[in-house]
């Protein structure tokens, strides 16, 4: 039986491209197969436009990681716990991705 542990998006900077204002976010979705004893973490980041024209287009930008799939063979009654810190990880990697504003 699957079942959902953490479905979340944050912010966690913003930067502008070319007189564009974004937030950069990243994502989480993660569940657990208790049968399994396996927690699926699928992760990614993107640009979200804060432009009125463009409000909450969402993008992506050379230097953000890649989506990535993390699998971890965890019991039921700790793997909320370490769904957390899998995207405390992927939150501070793709903050030191972004680059600094000239």
């Amino acid at each position: 039986m699957i079942h959902a542990l953490l479905d979340t998006t944050q912010v966690i900077a913003a930067h502008e491209i070319g007189g564009i204002s974004y937030e950069v976010c990243a994502e989480i979705v993660a569940t657990h197969d208790r049968k399994l004893h396996m927690l699926t973490a699928n992760l990614r980041c993107f640009l979200r436009a804060l432009d009125q024209d463009q409000i909450h287009q969402e993008t992506t930008a050379p230097w953000l990681p890649e989506p990535e799939v993390a699998l971890e063979s965890v019991e039921a009654h700790e793997a909320h716990e370490m769904a957390d810190d899998i995207f405390a990880s992927w939150v501070r990697r793709v903050l030191a991705c972004v680059p600094e504003e000239a």
